[in-house]
């Protein structure tokens, strides 16, 4: 029954994402073309209003039809649709970004309280074994603060990272296949193997209207919210499977690419809250590469580390290095390009 959910939710996807785009063409949801856009006519940027309900609903009705379904998945997508809402708002009017970093620090904190059993588990392990008895008060403060910064960071990271045709959903479907087989052996639970298939089929959707030159795009309305699903989907497992090394090498090149960029806004005395288009994927579509070709290499170097991340299990150190050495080296590949 589900799978046959899976396949329709497919189909509907495709279907009203096409049958929807004529439509946001004629509303405010536009991305208009900018000194620092990739592209070069108006385009529409309503996608996350389709995605992001549709996820919830799946979900929520797959979960119910395997008998799975508990309370938490009703409370992290309550602050999923939180985050869909402001961040649709500021589509719409350009909110500020300190409102919107005080939300996502809201809904991460709150999601985390849900995992306190996890979390006192993770409390009174080994970590942070260096913190002397007199202040180990403190672990549990330091922890928290840890995991809400590399949550909220991550929300970041998709909505950074989302501005090139086709880029969120390569990294969102290799992100879901990795779940889906971790999942399949038994490393997480069951209803991430459902969830992943969700992603997987709605993204594949999606990448057919996405990719270059892309129809439509998710806009701030779905990498925001879809940032916050995919920090849950870490952030819990990690906790859960102590699996740090395979979630890290997935999304490695989002979280190079981010994290070199603003370490070099910051030592340049940029504002780092203001827009921008220093990403590495960015210069090189800039020296007039396509989309197409920029999104080629990224598309391989993401399922190399699919790869990567699934033979870390066993070999974490040389997976890792591995990883770490073939993201740097597409980096500097689209850094040191010379203007076409």
């Amino acid at each position: 029954m589900s799978l046959i959910v899976i396949i329709v939710l497919y189909l509907a996807t495709s279907l009203v994402l096409k049958s929807s785009i004529d439509f946001f063409k004629k509303t405010r949801l536009l991305d208009i073309p900018s000194e620092r856009s990739n592209h070069n006519i108006p385009k529409p940027k309503g996608a996350g209003l389709i995605l992001i309900p549709l996820i919830i609903f799946a979900t929520l009705l797959v979960f119910f039809l395997e008998k799975t379904l508990d309370n938490d998945w009703f409370v992290i997508f309550g602050f999923t649709l939180i985050l869909m809402i402001v961040s649709f708002l500021d589509d719409l009017k350009n909110i500020s970004s300190k409102i919107r970093l005080i939300f996502q620090i809201f809904c991460v904190l709150s999601s985390l309280f849900l995992f306190k059993d996890e979390l006192n588990l993770l409390i009174g392990s080994s970590f942070l074994n260096f913190i002397s008895p007199e202040f180990s008060i403190l672990k549990p403060i330091i922890i928290l603060f840890l995991l809400t910064i590399l949550w909220v960071w991550i929300i970041n990271l998709f909505n950074f990272m989302d501005g090139m045709d086709g880029i969120t959903s390569v990294q969102v479907i290799t992100l879901a296949i990795f779940i889906n087989i971790i999942s399949i052996f038994d490393l997480i639970e069951i209803n991430f193997l459902y969830f992943s298939l969700i992603l997987l089929a709605i993204f594949i959707a999606f990448l057919s209207v996405n990719k270059p030159p892309a129809k439509i795009f998710l806009g701030d309305v779905g990498s925001i919210p879809i940032g916050y699903l995919v920090g849950f989907l870490i952030i819990y497992n990690v906790i859960n499977t102590g699996l740090i090394i395979p979630f890290v090498i997935i999304i490695l090149y989002y979280l190079l690419d981010s994290t070199i960029t603003l370490l070099i806004r910051l030592l340049n005395g940029e504002n780092i809250f203001q827009a921008h288009s220093n990403h590495f994927y960015q210069k090189i579509i800039r020296k007039g590469f396509s989309h197409n070709y920029v999104l080629k290499k990224i598309t391989i170097l993401n399922f190399t580390l699919l790869l990567l991340s699934i033979t870390s299990i066993k070999l974490p150190i040389i997976s890792f290095s591995l990883a770490v050495i073939l993201t740097v080296i597409l980096i500097l590949f689209f850094n040191s390009r010379k203007i076409r």
